[in-house]
């Protein structure tokens, strides 16, 4: 089974080969470099130089953007957030003093974030206490520091660790598409008409400039998406299902504003947003929490201020705190 999940790897990075084949050795190299010889061959020469400089600096952005999120594997949790190596929440005759356990260590980390029913979120699969925003991945069988989602055509997760690679690959896909079509579609048909294609090169353009186009307009809804979540602060997860706290779910509660939200994902440093390289903010374990958000749900370092039904602060003794268990 392992193995079948990099089919689809395998079926990208072809698609992405073949389009360079077709691009660089079918159009550029043979046709474009034979209709010099017909037509002004300073002029096409240049214009023949020109399309392969700028197809190159897309090709390589995008495959380099391409590896790093394929090669950056999603990152878990601290050893800060798992159970001792003797303790385990698997005996069904020791219930009690494991949850007295795991209130202990709960009330020493950074969590805001609850299950609907107001508890803690423990993951039973990786005996460990998930942070705010992290997920269990049944398919890579980790837990992953927030998580957005498992991506099939990368085979792997996307989450705190490459995000932003993510994004990169999406921005740098659009614009090795948008290229391809604008490049490909004047001169297929200008060549065409002319009768300077013979049947092979006529095929391989052809289907360049229409797969092209279709994954231009898939790429452009997703990347728009994926913006769209990052100035809001959000996951593809906490979009399809809104985040709960102590006092209930909130959708916006990570929202601080559009300019840190950037910040977060592609670090301070804006000459290193448009490159594939680690920039962003945090260690993915805790996240800024909205104001009103941060002073309702107050955390101090060595144990929980709960709040009643009214929003009094009440003791942590007279709390009812418990801890959820993933299946």
């Amino acid at each position: 089974m392992k193995v079948l999940r990099w089919v689809p790897v395998l079926v990208v990075s072809s698609v992405v080969v073949w389009s360079y084949y077709a691009y660089v050795i079918q159009l550029c190299l043979f046709t474009l470099k034979c209709s010099t010889q017909r037509g002004n061959r300073h002029t096409l020469t240049c214009i023949l130089v020109l399309y392969l400089s700028v197809f190159h600096v897309c090709f390589l952005m995008f495959c380099w953007s391409f590896w790093k999120t394929l090669s950056t594997r999603a990152t878990s949790p601290s050893s800060l957030f798992h159970l001792p190596d003797t303790q385990h929440y698997d005996l069904p005759d020791s219930i009690e003093m494991n949850e007295e356990i795991l209130l202990k260590i709960a009330h020493k980390l950074p969590l805001h974030t609850r299950t609907a029913t107001g508890a803690f979120r423990f993951c039973r699969h990786c005996q460990l206490i998930k942070p705010d925003r992290c997920h269990h991945c049944s398919a890579c069988q980790i837990c992953v520091l927030k998580m957005d989602h498992h991506c099939l055509w990368l085979n792997n997760c996307i989450g705190f660790s490459n995000y932003k690679f993510f994004l990169l690959f999406l921005l740098y896909s659009l614009l090795y598409c948008c290229y391809v079509v604008a490049t490909v579609t004047p001169s297929f048909v200008h060549l065409w008409l002319s009768g300077m294609f013979d049947s092979s090169s006529k095929l391989h353009v052809l289907f360049l400039t229409l797969v092209s186009a279709m994954f231009l307009l898939t790429l452009f809804c997703l990347l728009v998406f994926h913006c769209w979540l990052v100035a809001n602060n959000r996951t593809t997860l906490e979009w399809l299902s809104a985040p709960f706290f102590p006092d209930g779910p909130d959708s916006g509660a990570f929202d601080v504003n559009v300019r840190k939200n950037i910040s977060q994902v592609f670090g301070q440093d804006w000459k290193l947003w448009l490159f594939p390289v680690s920039s962003s903010q945090g260690d993915g374990h805790s996240f800024p929490l909205r104001k009103r958000i941060a002073s309702h749900h107050s955390i101090i370092a060595n144990g929980v201020e709960c709040l009643d039904r009214e929003g009094v602060v009440v003791s942590q003794d007279s709390c009812n705190v418990a801890i959820a268990i993933d299946d």
